[in-house]
């Protein structure tokens, strides 16, 4: 038999050990879209030259983010259809769940709201934050080199067809706001650009997400156990 009685209660913290904080991270998206290239650009250092379509994969990467150290747990799940059943299970005790597309691809933006929100919604944590993640934004790049732009006219044309051709920015940030994301972030794993920023920012919402419910459950905690002891 234990007595627990208001101030002594203490709630277990996500802190293992070593002083590092432990986020659960999970990235869907469209199968294909660039979510594994993704994650063995940052954890590994390589960009992977041959597609492998993915099952299930889980990588362990420590990084340090405002003087923080952070174990970073990333589920990558595979985004083909006759694989929700096990990629449902992926979604239990995430900090972030990272909605990833590519802007070669509106179907896989569309897919975003249409069916990617809805599976987070049901199988996701409730307290989880969402981050809206686009992929191969490299190929804005290339297909200004290979138009060769040198004038204003040329400039203002080959724009249009790249908006015609790939995802822009600010569609991106448009389907973010309307799924509630807090965050909107663009990279290119092929060319390394932006991708250890992107787990950066991932990291200080899995941060924020925490101190967030930790406050709650605070709050919870001193509302009902102040002045009470329970026998357990």
């Amino acid at each position: 038999m234990a007595f627990v009685c208001g101030k002594d209660h203490e709630k277990k913290q996500n802190t293992p050990g070593k002083g590092a904080i432990n986020l659960k991270i999970v990235m869907s998206g469209d199968g294909s879209c660039g979510k594994t290239s993704c994650l063995n650009v940052f954890t590994k250092g390589f960009f992977p030259d041959v597609y492998e379509p993915t099952i299930f994969e889980n990588y362990v990467h420590e990084i340090y983010v405002d003087g923080k150290q952070i174990t970073l747990s990333l589920w990558d799940t595979a985004g083909q259809e006759e694989y929700e059943n096990i990629r449902s299970l992926s979604y239990s005790d995430s900090n972030v769940i990272l909605l990833c597309y590519s802007i070669d691809s509106k179907d896989s933006l569309e897919n975003i709201e249409s069916k990617w929100k809805e599976e987070v919604e049901v199988y996701g944590e409730k307290s989880a934050d969402i981050v809206l993640m686009a992929l191969k934004c490299d190929l804005r790049q290339l297909e200004n080199k290979k138009n060769n732009i040198v004038n204003p006219s040329t400039i203002r044309n080959s724009s249009t067809n790249i908006k015609n051709k790939y995802i822009t920015y600010e569609e991106g940030l448009q389907v973010a706001k309307n799924i509630g994301a807090v965050r909107y972030l663009e990279c290119s794993a092929k060319l390394n650009k932006g991708v250890n920023e992107a787990f950066t920012e991932v990291s200080r919402v899995g941060m924020e997400q925490i101190q967030k419910n930790n406050l709650v459950d605070s709050t919870e905690i001193s509302s009902n156990d102040k002045n009470s002891c329970n026998i357990m």
